[in-house]
């Protein structure tokens, strides 16, 4: 069986004479490096021959095309003691540190059988002993695949690992390996080395975070969350149509709005009692002794179809809230609200949605200022009430909360002042 020798050093490799000393177990008064393994296990399979055509297996120092075999192997040792596979790329790694460098620390052999088979590897790379102020070589890994072990390729590769020793002017090995792998302890001892009681550890260093600059100090806020009425403040009514009907029929302008907003015909859809056609039919019975029931329908179906929009000045000015504050909409509306919110492009205005049809409780009772401050997890005092209705900003300061009576943007603009500041 052949070996290829130690690789050429640099100026900086002192050779010595003698013969390298062997010594097994933990890093004694050496001091504990990295994890090393060896294993020599079972014998090879009957009828397995050291020889083939003539050759000997060898050991040689490894090729950057043996890269992938020798992850593989990694891979099987790895496995063999129990241990974390390798993360991906190990093979780019490697390739840096055996290859990547005019005189690289690391060195690898690999154990390769007649045809070219790589079956085994060792590393090993130099480190210092504190207590004996010298260099010593750990021998990082050594193994050798099953099946392919009493070829005397254990003794190879460790004799490949001492010359590697002797060349870097070493006297001494190093390495460890598994209390519970007997073979390779055994295997060990005839060569010579001895063990030494230590525990090793392992402790990850994470890199230190970088040093961020200090935020500057903001203005406390005065509150931690605006909760807004959608119509009157968001949302307006295009009511041209109903009104050119009204005119038509020969009404007074608002007798559609006056019949369809009293309390009667009113509360039950914002209770999320009615529907839209339960709506229309009270509006055109309303106004049954003063247009027949077919105009009267009409009209009621003009109101309940009124195109609307969003005012954009107000959507920008909560959307530039919304990331500081708790944003609620707090509204008496009808049951199809949701369907609403999207026509309007606002669906994902607000982080929280109070509607009186659907908690059973219209505004200015308390009860329904006292469910959206449950949802918006907001104390009330800390909660900026907005609404065009002013008994309805009233019911939301003697909760305690601050009160906004809308008149238009500006007034928005004016209380959201600190929020907007921030950027």
């Amino acid at each position: 069986m052949t070996y290829d020798g130690p690789r050429a050093q640099g100026d900086g490799a002192r050779v010595q004479g003698g013969g390298a000393r062997v010594q097994g177990g933990g890093a004694g008064a050496q001091g504990d490096g990295p994890r090393a393994h060896a294993q020599d296990g079972p014998r090879a399979q009957s009828g397995a021959s050291p020889t083939q055509n003539g050759e000997a297996p060898r050991v040689r120092h490894a090729l950057p095309s043996d890269l992938p075999r020798i992850v593989e192997l990694v891979a099987e040792h790895a496995a063999y003691e129990k241990g974390t596979p390798p993360a991906p790329g190990l093979d780019r790694r490697l390739h840096a540190l055996l290859f990547g460098v005019p005189e690289p620390r690391l060195r690898c052999l690999v154990a390769e059988l007649p045809g070219g088979e790589v079956v085994g590897y060792a590393t090993c790379a130099p480190e210092i002993s504190t207590w004996d102020g010298a260099e010593y070589l750990h021998m990082d890994c050594l193994f050798l695949r099953d099946g392919h072990r009493g070829l005397s390729l254990g003794p190879l590769l460790t004799d490949a690992v001492a010359a590697e020793a002797r060349a870097l002017g070493l006297t001494e090995v190093q390495w460890q390996t598994p209390a519970w792998n007997e073979g390779a302890i055994r295997f060990y001892g005839r060569i010579g080395a001895h063990a030494k009681e230590k525990l090793r550890f392992s402790w990850p260093v994470l890199p230190t975070p970088p040093v961020l600059p200090t935020p500057p100090v903001l203005p406390t806020l005065p509150f931690d969350a605006v909760l807004s009425d959608l119509d009157g403040v968001i949302r307006f009514y295009d009511m041209s149509e109903m009104e050119e009907m009204e005119r038509a029929a020969g009404l007074p302008h608002g007798s559609t709005a006056e019949i369809a907003f009293a309390p009667e015909t009113d509360l039950p859809l914002m209770l999320g009692r009615t529907g839209k056609e339960e709506w229309v039919e009270a509006i055109a019975r309303g106004l049954a002794d003063r247009v027949p029931y077919e105009r009267g329908h009409a009209l009621g179906t003009a109101l309940a179809e009124a195109k609307f929009s969003a005012d954009a000045t107000v959507v920008g000015l909560l959307r530039q809230a919304r990331a500081h504050l708790h944003v609620a909409l707090v509204t008496n509306a009808t049951p199809w609200l949701d369907e609403d919110l999207a026509l309007l492009g606002i669906a994902d205005l607000a982080h929280t949605v109070v509607s009186s049809a659907g908690v059973g409780v219209v505004k200015p009772d308390r009860r329904i200022y006292e469910i959206a401050v449950e949802r918006s997890g907001i104390p009330a005092e800390r909660c900026l009430f907005v609404d065009d209705r002013k008994e309805n900003v009233d019911a939301a300061v003697a909760l305690g909360m601050i009160g906004l009576h809308y008149t238009g943007p500006d007034d928005l603009r004016e209380a959201l002042a600190p929020v907007l500041d921030r950027g």
